[in-house]
């Protein structure tokens, strides 16, 4: 008997009884796999499209744009995409030979928090809640897989960047046109922006739109600055104060401050941007007095509120009330955590109060690790912190004098900021900060090879403005 004959059928029979028993789960399911692994098949060519297309997802997806979910976990439009980019990369794999896994400076880290999460379910409260969170470290895993299978090039790493500052302005076209004809209203949905003045994207929590539109915005100006074309140039420029604008309607200061900061670094370290930087302020500046004393639409009243509220970041005590929770937690665990997941439920135990509210958060990645981590969980995100500012370094030795050199210092001058922003707001999950990650990994990657024999160099970097 031939069983290399009797593969094939058994194998197209297998993913049709595979797709029969999704069929009873949810008939969208099958619909939606079987249209990925024809999209995956066409992107067989072009599988950088798969990447961007999924980095636009990411951004764009929000809770109020899912599908359906399959237990606590929700499907929405990024899902689908990754699944297509997954089996693009499976073939890929199969009729190229493309290797899947590669070596990349934090993965033994990332790895490592993983391993601990996995660990962690042996004690967690809800073994549902950690197994959730398990599946999202997973995910991360995967898109990054992609991200650094399929960007091997310059010209591939421009084109995420591209996607992803498309993304971007059209995530601010919707919240206008949403908005103006009434049918991106999520203000009651929000407690923030309840009161009106707070933009919440597609229904994402004001904090959380700012965060998912800031990591572009030092990218998008040190973009400009690379490019020969004097339309690609200044619409680079324009697109950078949209976004920055789309970005303050949600009257975040953890936004303002991220920006700030992550200028500042840039800043100092290249000369270029830094004349850029404070012409970007002065533009800012007049624009924002403006539009504050005007109250111009939502972009005034959320500036307004930063500018009123400045000295109120630490006022109120919801923020103290969780930390001194995970504290809590970190000290009646012995050190060890509560695992993954369960927060809320430990919650009440501290703060009856805090449990019925709606801030029922560790409100910072630093204190959500001292909560479910433990002194391990907080000592893998000091190894994490470290092995990126080695990582930013080399790149930006790797890249000086190229068209990559501005992007060496941007791109982790956004993570800079959402550093310094985290230890008040968002989870060590949170999206989009993996993907910018991987992406300036893919730029860390190739910088390397192109130092190597035989290596593609950047292209020189022999155009500047002034």
């Amino acid at each position: 008997m031939n069983v290399g004959r009797l593969a094939i059928p058994a194998l197209v029979l297998a993913v049709q009884l595979v797709l029969l028993g999704l069929f009873v789960v949810d008939w969208r399911l099958p619909v939606l796999i079987t249209a990925s692994f024809v999209v995956g098949a066409v992107l067989l060519d072009r599988p950088v499209w798969a990447v961007g297309g999924m980095l636009a997802a990411r951004l764009i997806s929000t809770g109020t744009t899912s599908f359906f979910t399959i237990g606590k976990i929700s499907i929405g439009l990024f899902e689908p995409v990754l699944l297509v980019a997954l089996i693009a990369l499976g073939l890929r794999g199969v009729f190229a030979g493309m290797r899947f896994w590669r070596p990349w400076p934090w993965q033994g880290v990332f790895l490592s928090i993983m391993a601990w999460a996995v660990v962690g379910l042996a004690w967690c409260t809800k073994f549902s809640d950690g197994a959730k969170e398990v599946v999202t470290l997973g995910v991360i895993l995967a898109t990054t897989t992609v991200i650094l299978a399929f960007l091997r090039t310059w010209d591939d790493v421009k084109t995420a960047i591209w996607a992803w500052i498309g993304a971007c302005i059209l995530i601010g076209i919707l919240a206008i046109f949403g908005d103006a004809l009434g049918i991106t209203d999520y203000g009651s949905q929000w407690k923030a922006s309840a009161g009106g003045g707070r933009e919440t994207g597609l229904g994402q929590q004001p904090n959380w739109f700012a965060m998912n539109l800031m990591f572009v915005v030092h990218t998008c100006a040190a973009f400009a600055l690379v490019q020969r074309r004097a339309v690609l140039r200044w619409g680079l420029m324009l697109a950078t104060l949209f976004i920055f604008f789309s970005m303050m309607t949600s009257g975040s200061r953890g936004g303002a401050y991220s920006i700030v900061i992550g200028g500042m670094l840039v800043a100092l370290g290249q000369p270029l941007f830094r004349k850029w930087f404070i012409r970007f302020l002065g533009v800012g500046a007049v624009f924002f007095f403006v539009a504050a004393v005007g109250d111009i639409g939502d972009i005034g009243k959320g500036l307004n509120r930063i500018s009123a509220n400045v000295d109120v970041l630490f006022a109120q005590d919801v923020r103290g009330l969780n930390w001194a929770a995970c504290i809590g937690m970190f000290f009646d665990t012995n050190g060890v955590g509560i695992g993954p997941g369960g927060y809320i439920d430990n919650l009440q135990k501290y703060s009856d109060w805090l449990y019925h509210s709606v801030y029922r958060y560790p409100h910072g990645i630093f204190w959500g690790q001292v909560a479910h981590g433990g002194l391990v969980g907080v000592l893998q995100l000091v190894a994490m912190v470290v092995v990126l500012a080695r990582m930013t370094m080399q790149t930006i030795r790797d890249t000086k004098g190229t068209e990559a050199e501005v992007l060496a210092w941007a791109m982790p001058a956004s993570m800079a900021g959402y550093f310094a922003w985290s230890f008040v707001e968002f989870s060590l999950d949170e999206k989009p900060f993996w993907e910018w990650l991987a992406v300036y990994t893919a730029l860390h990657l190739l910088a390397r090879r192109a130092k190597e024999p035989g290596g593609t160099p950047i292209p020189a970097w022999t155009f500047s403005i002034r």
